[in-house]
């Protein structure tokens, strides 16, 4: 019984040394996420404001009519938006945050856009960046729902909604 437990001890003691010793989540999904070539650089030159005017188009291509926005920062605006739809339909709060790609989201920020999208008592909450989402961010489960949408994600959604990105 003794050789038994020391035996599961070691193995165990074995499998947390090779979990630390691979890649932190936050490593494996920003290096994921790192756009190549062309689409990477013109994603970092992007000026606020044609970052906030490609939020915008991107707001409007995806059925939602903006009925206001709001400067946090110049590298931050939030939209507010409302989906006219019967049943389905209400308002949306679109926060946009231009980052470069290799800057992580930390959950405070998501937390924050949580607190906002529950006191303007919207339907849903949408988050957009340029950067990533860092490890903790999908295990935030309270709350009203946040669709969240990395560089990658926004980079997709352009190409499928045919908008340049200057």
């Amino acid at each position: 019984m003794f050789i038994l437990v020391t035996a599961a001890i070691l193995l165990g003691l074995g499998l947390i040394f090779f979990l630390n010793r691979s890649a932190s989540p936050m490593a494996a999904e920003k290096a994921y996420y790192q756009p190549r070539g062309a689409e990477q650089q013109q994603l970092e030159r992007l000026a606020p404001e044609q970052f906030e005017r490609l939020c915008f188009r991107l707001v409007e291509q995806i059925g939602l009519s903006i009925t206001g926005c709001q400067r946090g920062t110049p590298r931050e605006i939030d939209i507010t938006a409302v989906n006219s739809q019967p049943i389905t339909g209400g308002n949306y709060i679109v926060r946009c945050v231009l980052i470069p790609p290799e800057t992580p989201i930390h959950s405070a920020q998501i937390i924050a856009l949580s607190s906002t999208v529950l006191a303007e008592r919207a339907l849903k909450g949408i988050f957009i960046t340029t950067g990533f989402l860092s490890e903790e961010v999908p295990k935030l489960a309270e709350g009203p729902p946040i669709e969240r949408i990395n560089g990658q994600r926004l980079r997709q959604l352009l190409r499928e909604h045919r908008i340049p990105l200057v």
